[in-house]
Formats: structure tokens, C-alpha cells, sequence
């Protein structure tokens, strides 16, 4: 085994590095022989070392599986010994050497020599005067879902909310810097390699670095795509070493933890009883039918359901699996990855030929080659993709499905009556979600991405030295195939017994034989870039230059239902011009002045190129020697600033905003029978691009031999130009829609930052300590909305989605209460004890819209996210954990279209209700009826109950205000890696590494019955899990 797997390293190697045989013939001149051990920083042998000779391509060998090497070499040559994470060793042969013993040391770094990501180009950290966020990538070799799921908490600058917990949709809602503008696209640029991509589609231990970019100084260069911030992912190449190959197998255990509960039957019944008694009406249950269902008699006609326990089972099974190698030497340099990972859903499915349980199935591919053409010339091929497969109910969406299951009380109807049978309710015939999710059939949605780069790159010599230029073509395509196979059983729904006992069904729905229908969409992108880079010093200047021009065209086979113009499948297109110039003295002061020039096709003519410019300054004291004599333990700082414009391109939801299009098929009136002409689009005049004006501060500083290390930012971003509406256009102007124009400003401001300590206990132990945070906030500076009675009523001086209701003075006592207050019943009805009580905010003696004042920012997107986290080490074992949160966020458990449980019996017998409901400390209960005068509580978390719809306390206010803020154990791994056994090595293998991983442990935050993220649609959707996972990773 260990012979056979030594000739396939040979064979990598020859391969790789096009080792070169000398030749044995007299004509040879003299050479010598070189023979030894290679043993790493530990004295453990070294198992595939390069050892090379220098200035000789292709001349080389690697180390076996006992860190032995031998080769032959001409009398002065220089041997280059190189191994990962460890320092290059250099040895002069000046004779023949047969035991020669080479010790590596581990390769040490400056923090401020380390290189940055920044948009275009790579920096080192020192001149980086940007707002640049980066981060480790070992912190991201943990199991999860996607790269925007793992960087949550993990970086500054960074906001998510994860809104689902299903298969497929697992993923994560993300903003950088936050929410600053309402026009139609808030979110970043996400570029993988240049190209605009999505972090969903790719595997994180394909990733190299990844930077977000903040400002404009950062920014600018991507013209009207860089307002919202950018992401940028940089990929793994080759590498000039051994052939490394890594495989990596995990198995994740997903298990449900939070879910709401509901009541029994009985309780459902009891409290239905006293809803209708609130409301004067009689019961709805009788004495005998309460002991029916109590001792569960007829659980047909009264039956009691849990439908959670009905449709969901704890656990669930995950898997996902990765292999690369990566390698190469003087000539070619290469990379070839493949991952595959399966998600099965949690849900109680059956699997046949009709019906296939929800699942989610993805498979990524990545291979990439740099090709030294000459000394100077490289060319570089790779090709990359995705291809996934999701599977869901064929009846309804999942999200339908929770909302059901909210709704659907225990007594409504069985899962299946005796005979298996299903039944139907309501006015629609709707059906339970036990049968949307197994007796539907089923959709299957694939979707297949594939990109192909091809770029070559020339480095100039003689007086150009220092002068970089590439060009780069790309093919994208993208397409998607989607089936349906609907299939539909008989419904029946139940009304009673036959005096037999029989239970009497009527056939509300016919069974429907199966049916199939299918879609094809696909996309493709070409995109072109071109690149020159130039950096030289003079003296202890250093000065740069960069000039990028790319441009795009992206056009789909079908980009929206209803276009009979065809106007959305007609390509869209982008050109861009940018330019940097950069200059640094003695890695003190920087400065750098960019600029993007874009144009886009959204605009019309005249208009179609706007010019942003940014400019940014720093300054580091610490490259002072009185600093460095007087401040010893400020081993780095430095301020910077920038100011600048970015822009932003996707400011409508229409294709093409400055055109108008008419509608030949319109609707008339009078009694006329023919078509009608009308403007279904007025076009925009004088249409602009939106406009983004960012400035920032920061500081970087490193202290104690670089410990601890602080990075904060604190920014303000003005948007101007923002495409809305123009609602102060009079009706008798005649506009069927409402013109827009760019009429719209806001602002945004805030803050962001990380810091981490560092220490070393002794040789073998060691932890880190890491914190971040964002803050951030916007008002709106100028919406053009029709005069209001009250200011507080505008949406000009608040925050963009700020939510508007009623001020709560809590419960109405008696009836002499509601008579002394101002009157509630011309908006909502008739009014009772235990009722909400509103404030009148206008004074008027009336409770109305006029009285909906701003509660609180949007309840989507926090204003502040955290995270904190660190690891400890000792030896090859090591502990890591990450706590997460966010703040200034609230929700609503009524008034937001979730109401069904929180607001008991809201439209009858079509509302469930929740346990906490059936304690009579948390209901308001007159004392008529309970016989105590304690119960008609103040203080109780749910008014009075009511049977139907009760439109005083459903209104949003803050009575059903609560705080959304949390903070979440996210993530603890404990890991060990095994190195230099003897059974590794028979085995073939330089390390085996073992990680176990549980995520989501607990939350502490205050909505208890569902995920936090998910508080803002009161959890009516799949739940976000905790997951156990074991995973694996073979090093070769």
C-alpha cells in the first residue's frame, strides 16, 4: 500500500511539476547527489515536501511517505525545500550531500503585511484605507446550509435574518450596512471571481477570501452596481506544491425544538364555550358533546387533532460531501473540486409513484488551470456550475401549509376518517395540511448553472516592470426546468350519524386523475473585462494605477408572464470604465482617488452613463520611531476616511421605466362592449440613476505584539434620486397609474466594527477571543405622499418601513370605562369590557386612522447585529463557539395577517389557539362569568375573548408589540486532528481531521414559541433547527 500510493505521488509529481529526467550518458556534465530527511516544525517526517531546484523549471521531486528525498544536482545550485504553512528553506549544493537533515519552521506573518481583497486589486492590509471587512475562512470550515448563513455574526458590516428552516430555502436574508434606500433594489452585489453570482450556489472550502466592501472608496469602481455594498469571493486556484487532496463527509442531524402549541379538544371546546358567551351568544358545545369529546367518543365527527405532531417529526437526515485536489509546479498550476449535499425535510411524507417527499439536492463543480506560457504570460481556463434538484408538495406551498396548521383547530376534522377516507372544510373545500403534503403529487424544480472564464495575463519587464495587464471573456448560462404532477383524491366532509351510528359524508370533491405541466426558463450572460495594473516604488513612495473596463450582456429565454410586447426578454446590458490611483510614503500616509463611469441600458439616451467618483486618505503614526519608542505596545494604528458617489441601476421593477406602453385591451365603461386604449406605463422623465453619497472614518489599530486588534467604522450614506411614485398628481390629470420620477431621498448612519485577543499560554495551548457588531439606521428624508392631516403621519422623518398603529391604554373595565373614553366603535364596531383601548392621539373624542401613529422600525431587518465567539487550542484539539444576536428590532403577534392564535377564535371555528390561552391569569375574564373578580386582569397578556371576527383587537398596536431582539448560541465545535500516525500513513493520509458541530443550541429572547427570526410572520413557516453534525476531512 505504501509503495503503491509513493508511485502515484511520483506520478502527480512528474505530472505537476514536469520533473525533468537526467540524462546517465558520458556527455552529462558533473553532478551531485543530494539524499536526506525532511521533518516538519515538530520532528515528524514531512510526507510530500517540494523540493525543487531554483531558477530551473520543472526540475524537482517530493518528499515519500517517510519524508525522505533524493536528486541529483549541478555544483552550485540552489535547492528551494517548500512545504504548506511553513517557511521556504534554501540550500547551495556545493558538494555531494547523502544524509542531508531539513527542519521547517512555521512560516510566521505580520498582521499588517497580510493582503486584502479590495475591489480590483489586493492590498496589503497596512495601506488599506477603505471600509474592508474580512475573515478568516478556518472560521468558516463548519457545516452549514450557505456561505450567507455562516458569516452571520461572523462579520462587521453585516446584517441576516434567516427566515426558514425547509430544504432548499434554508437560507439567509442579508444587507450590508443595512436598509438606505426604499427604491426597488436594497440588496449587494455579491461577485464570485468578478462575476455576479449568489453565495448559495457555491462551496465554502472552494473559497479562498472573501471581502465586503462598505464605502465608496471601495466601491466606486463598480459604477452603478456598488451603492448596496459588495461581496466579493475570491476562489482557490493551484498552487506551485505537491498535489494536495482533501475529501470531506458530514452527516447532520437536524431535530425541531420550537414549535407552538396548541390546546386539546376539549380545552378548544371550553374556551369556544366562553368566547360565544362574551359575544351573548350560546354555546357551541353542549354538556354531552363536552363529554364526548373529552372522553374522545367520536373522534371522527369530534376528534382531536395535533396537527404539528400530525405533519412533523423531530429528526431529519443531511448529508454533504467534498473532494479537490489542487496542485502544480513551475509550468501549470491546478484546482478541481466537486461537492454534493442532501437535505431531507422533517416532514411525515409518503413516498410513491405519485407523492416524493420535500427534499433538497445540490451538486457544485469547480476546475481551474493557470498555464505559465512564458516567464510573463499566463492563461487561465476554468470552468464551474451547480446542479440542483428541489422537491415540494404538489397542493400547496409550505408556507400555506404553516399557515394552515395555525388556523386549523383540534375538533375541525380527523387526518383521515375510519375508512381512510379525507375530509374537506370551508366554503372552498380547502384541505388539511396532512394532505397537501401527501396526497397532492409533488413539484420538482431543477436548476443547472454553468460558467465557463477563459483570461489571459501578461506582466511587463524592462521599463514597464511592475505593469500587469489581463483580459477576460466569460460564458454564463443558467436554466431551469420545473414539473408538476398534481394529482387530487375525494374530499368528503362529515355532518353527522345515521341513527345507526353510521357516520353520514357528502362528496364535496371528485378525485382528479393525475396531470402533468412543465416550464423551461434559462439565462445567459457573456461578460467581458479588461485590466491594466501598475504598482512601483520610488524611494519610500509607492505609488499605483489601475484602469478596468468590463462590459456585460444578459438576456433569458422568459423573464415574466404577460409581456406580450416581448420588451423583458430583450438583453440588458452594462458598460463600465474605472480607474484607481493610489499612492503611500514609508507606510505612513495614503491616498487614493477612484472612479467608476458606467452605463446602462435602463436609462434612455442621454442619460445612460453617470460618474462616480470616491477619494480616501489614511494615516499610520506607528511607522514613526517616537511612536514606536514611546508607545511600545501600539504595534500598529491608523486612521482613514473616504467620500465618494455610488450608484444603483435597479431603481423599478420595470424593464425599461423611461418608456410609456399602451394597453390596447383595456376595459371600458357606458355600456360600450369594445376594447379600450390606456397608458399602462407613463413613462419617466428626465430618468437618473440613484445615487449614493457615502462617507466613512475608520480606525485599525493593533496592540500588544498584535493580540488584540480593533477595527471601527462609523459611516452616513445619502441616497438621493430615489424612483417613486408622483401621488400629488390630481385625478382629473386623467393617469390610470401614477407617473414616477427620482423624487426620493433618505439617509442611513451608523456603525461597525470587530475586535479579537490573541494569547498564547505556552508552546501547546492557546485561544482566541473575537467580538463584532453593525448598527445601523435610516430616515426617510423626502416621499411624495398627498397632504395628511397630521405630521405624524407622514413617511418623510422616519425610518423606511417603520410600522403604524395604535397606542394601547389596555382594557376597557366595565361599561362606564368605555363610555368615558373616546369612542372606538365608528372604526371598529361594537366595543366591550376586556376590549383593547386605544389612545386619541388627535384629541377628537374618536378613535381612527387618524389616531395610527409610527410604533417601530420595520420588523424584518434589525438595526443592530452582534456576534461573538472564539476557540481554544491545545495541541491538535480544539473548541470554538459563536454566539449571535440582534437588537432594535420588534414584532407583532397581531395586525401583521398572522394573527390566528394569538387572537383566539378570530373567524370562528377557522382559528386555533394557543396553550398559554387556557391559564385564566392570562386571559381577561369578566366576573359574571367566572364568579371572581380577579379575573378580569388588567394586566393579561389577551383581551376578553370573542367568537369571530373581533376587528378592535386585531388592530396593530402596541398591545401586541414585543421585543424581537436575541441572543443565539449558534454554534459549538469541538475538533481533533490526527497527525503523523503510523496508521495515517499506511493509509495514505498527511491528516484526518474530525469535527463535531452543533448549531442553534438555545436562544434567549422573548417569543419562546417560535424561532426569533421567524417572530415577524409569528413563525408561520418550516422552523429553523438544531443540528447535530459529524464531519470528516481526509487530507492526502
Amino acid at each position: 500500500m505504501r509503495r503503491t500510493l509513493y508511485v502515484l505521488c511520483l506520478m502527480v509529481a512528474l505530472l505537476t511539476y514536469g520533473v525533468q529526467a537526467y540524462s546517465q550518458d558520458n556527455n552529462t556534465a558533473k553532478q551531485f547527489s543530494v539524499a536526506g530527511v525532511i521533518y516538519d516544525d515538530s520532528g515528524d517526517p514531512c510526507i510530500g515536501a517540494t523540493v525543487r531546484v531554483k531558477n530551473e523549471p520543472g526540475v524537482g521531486t517530493i518528499s515519500d511517505l517517510d519524508g525522505k528525498f533524493a536528486i541529483k544536482v549541478k555544483p552550485g545550485a540552489t535547492l528551494l525545500f517548500e512545504y504548506v504553512g511553513m517557511e521556504t528553506i534554501q540550500r547551495t549544493i556545493l558538494k555531494d550531500e547523502p544524509s542531508l537533515s531539513i527542519k521547517f519552521k512555521v512560516a510566521k506573518t505580520n498582521a499588517i503585511d497580510e493582503v486584502v481583497v479590495t475591489g480590483l486589486v489586493s492590498q496589503k492590509k497596512v495601506s488599506v484605507v477603505g471600509a474592508v471587512s474580512t475573515i478568516n475562512m478556518e472560521e468558516l470550515r463548519t457545516p452549514g446550509t450557505s456561505l450567507v448563513n455562516m458569516i452571520g455574526g461572523r462579520m462587521p458590516g453585516v446584517i441576516t435574518m434567516q427566515i426558514s428552516g425547509e430544504p432548499g430555502q434554508n437560507l439567509s436574508n442579508f444587507w450590508v450596512r443595512g436598509v438606505s434606500t426604499f427604491g426597488a433594489g436594497a440588496g449587494a452585489l455579491v461577485l464570485i471571481d468578478g462575476i455576479e453570482g449568489s453565495l448559495n450556489d457555491i462551496d465554502v472550502d472552494d473559497v479562498e477570501s472573501i471581502s465586503v466592501l462598505k464605502d465608496a472608496a471601495a466601491t466606486a469602481v463598480y459604477g452603478v452596481r456598488g451603492a448596496n455594498g459588495v461581496v466579493l469571493v475570491t476562489t482557490k486556484r493551484g498552487s506551485k506544491e505537491k498535489i494536495q487532496v482533501t475529501a470531506r463527509a458530514t452527516v447532520k442531524l437536524s431535530q425541531i425544538k420550537r414549535l407552538p402549541e396548541y390546546l386539546s379538544s376539549y380545552d378548544y371546546a371550553r374556551l369556544a364555550n366562553e368566547a360565544r358567551a362574551m359575544s351573548g351568544e350560546s354555546d357551541l358545545y353542549t354538556p354531552i358533546q363536552l363529554d364526548i369529546i373529552k372522553n374522545n367518543l367520536d373522534p371522527e365527527l369530534y376528534p382531536n387533532v395535533n396537527w404539528i405532531d400530525q405533519i412533523m417529526k423531530k429528526t431529519s437526515l443531511q448529508e454533504n460531501y467534498y473532494a479537490s485536489a489542487r496542485g502544480g509546479g513551475d509550468v501549470a498550476q491546478y484546482f478541481v473540486s466537486v461537492g454534493y449535499r442532501h437535505e431531507g425535510a422533517a416532514y411525515k411524507q409518503k413516498e410513491n409513484q405519485f407523492h416524493r417527499p420535500l427534499s433538497y439536492d445540490q451538486l457544485t463543480y469547480r476546475a481551474n488551470i493557470n498555464m505559465n506560457l512564458t516567464k510573463r504570460s499566463e492563461l487561465y481556463f476554468g470552468v464551474d456550475g451547480s446542479i440542483s434538484n428541489h422537491t415540494t408538495p404538489g397542493g400547496k406551498n409550505t408556507n400555506q401549509v404553516w399557515k394552515d396548521v395555525l388556523q386549523l383547530n383540534p375538533l375541525m376534522f380527523p387526518v383521515t376518517y375510519a375508512d381512510g377516507t379525507l375530509p374537506t372544510y370551508g366554503q372552498s373545500d380547502l384541505i388539511s395540511p396532512f394532505a397537501a403534503l401527501n396526497y397532492q403529487g409533488y413539484n420538482s424544480a431543477d436548476n443547472t448553472r454553468n460558467m465557463i472564464t477563459l483570461k489571459f495575463t501578461h506582466r511587463f519587464g524592462g521599463i514597464l516592470k511592475g505593469l500587469v495587464g489581463s483580459v477576460q471573456a466569460v460564458n454564463d448560462r443558467t436554466s431551469g426546468f420545473s414539473e408538476r404532477r398534481f394529482v387530487r383524491p375525494d374530499y368528503y366532509r362529515a355532518t353527522g350519524r345515521t341513527a345507526t351510528g353510521n357516520l353520514i359524508k357528502t362528496l364535496r370533491s371528485k378525485q382528479q386523475d393525475m396531470s402533468y405541466s412543465s416550464n423551461n426558463e434559462s439565462w445567459r450572460k457573456y461578460y467581458m473585462e479588461a485590466k491594466l495594473n501598475y504598482n512601483t516604488s520610488i524611494g519610500a513612495h509607492n505609488l499605483g494605477a489601475l484602469l478596468f473596463y468590463y462590459m456585460e450582456d444578459t438576456k433569458g429565454s422568459k423573464w415574466g408572464n404577460g409581456d406580450a410586447l416581448g420588451i423583458a426578454a430583450i438583453p440588458k446590458r452594462r458598460q463600465n470604465v474605472s480607474g484607481r490611483l493610489s499612492w503611500g510614503y514609508n507606510s505612513t500616509y495614503f491616498v487614493d482617488a477612484n472612479f467608476g463611469y458606467t452605463g446602462s441600458d435602463l436609462f434612455p439616451k442621454g442619460e445612460r452613463f453617470g460618474f462616480f467618483p470616491s477619494i480616501a486618505v489614511g494615516w499610520a503614526p506607528t511607522s514613526y520611531k517616537w511612536v514606536q519608542k514611546h508607545l511600545p505596545f501600539v504595534n500598529f494604528f491608523k486612521i482613514r476616511g473616504s467620500y465618494g458617489l455610488a450608484g444603483n441601476d435597479n431603481i423599478a421593477k420595470t424593464r425599461f421605466p423611461y418608456l410609456t406602453i399602451i394597453n390596447n385591451h383595456a376595459g371600458t365603461t357606458w355600456g360600450y362592449n369594445g376594447s379600450g386604449i390606456v397608458e399602462k406605463q407613463q413613462g419617466a422623465d428626465n430618468l437618473k440613476w440613484e445615487v449614493a453619497k457615502k462617507l466613512n472614518v475608520g480606525i485599525d489599530a493593533n496592540f500588544f505584539n498584535d493580540a488584540i486588534k480593533l477595527t471601527i467604522d462609523v459611516f452616513r450614506d445619502t441616497r438621493d434620486h430615489i424612483f417613486q411614485d408622483r401621488v400629488t398628481l390630481p385625478e382629473f390629470a386623467g393617469m390610470v397609474t401614477y407617473p414616477k420620477s427620482n423624487v426620493g431621498r433618505m439617509h442611513s448612519f451608523g456603525s461597525d466594527g470587530n475586535i479579537s485577543y490573541f494569547h498564547k499560554i505556552n508552546k501547546d495551548m492557546n485561544f482566541t477571543v473575537r467580538g463584532n457588531y453593525t448598527w445601523s439606521q435610516n430616515i426617510v428624508d423626502y416621499f411624495e405622499e398627498n397632504k395628511l392631516a397630521y405630521d405624524y403621519q407622514s413617511v418623510t422623518g422616519m425610518p423606511y418601513g417603520v410600522l403604524r398603529g395604535y397606542i394601547s391604554e389596555g382594557l376597557f373595565k366595565d361599561e362606564a370605562d368605555i363610555r368615558q373614553s373616546p369612542d372606538q366603535t365608528a372604526a371598529f364596531g361594537v366595543v366591550r369590557p376586556g376590549d383593547i383601548k386605544y389612545r386619541d392621539v388627535n384629541g377628537d373624542g374618536v378613535i381612527n386612522s387618524d389616531d395610527r401613529v409610527p410604533l417601530s422600525y420595520g420588523n424584518n431587518v434589525p438595526r443592530v447585529m452582534f456576534g461573538l465567539g472564539g476557540e481554544f487550542n491545545y495541541k491538535d484539539f480544539t473548541v470554538s463557539l459563536l454566539f449571535k444576536g440582534n437588537t432594535g428590532v420588534n414584532y407583532y403577534r397581531v395586525g401583521m395577517g398572522y394573527d390566528a392564535g394569538w387572537i383566539p377564535f378570530y373567524n370562528g371555528e377557522m382559528g386555533n389557539v394557543l396553550k398559554m390561552v387556557n391559564n385564566p391569569k392570562n386571559r381577561w375574564i369578566p366576573s359574571w362569568y367566572s364568579g371572581d373578580p380577579s379575573t378580569e386582569n388588567p394586566n393579561a397578556m389577551f383581551p376578553r375573548l370573542s367568537y369571530g371576527s373581533n376587528n378592535n383587537n386585531s388592530q396593530l398596536s402596541t398591545f401586541w408589540k414585543q421585543n424581537g431582539s436575541f441572543l443565539r448560541f449558534q454554534e459549538l465545535n469541538f475538533r481533533y486532528v490526527f497527525r503523523h500516525r503510523k496508521w495515517l500513513r499506511a493509509a495514505g493520509l498527511s491528516s484526518l481531521e474530525c469535527d463535531f458541530v452543533i448549531n442553534n443550541l438555545f436562544t434567549i429572547d422573548s417569543a419562546k414559541y417560535f424561532d426569533p427570526e421567524q417572530a415577524w410572520f409569528n413563525g408561520a413557516s418550516y422552523p429553523i433547527p438544531t443540528t447535530y453534525s459529524l464531519q470528516m476531512y481526509f487530507r492526502f
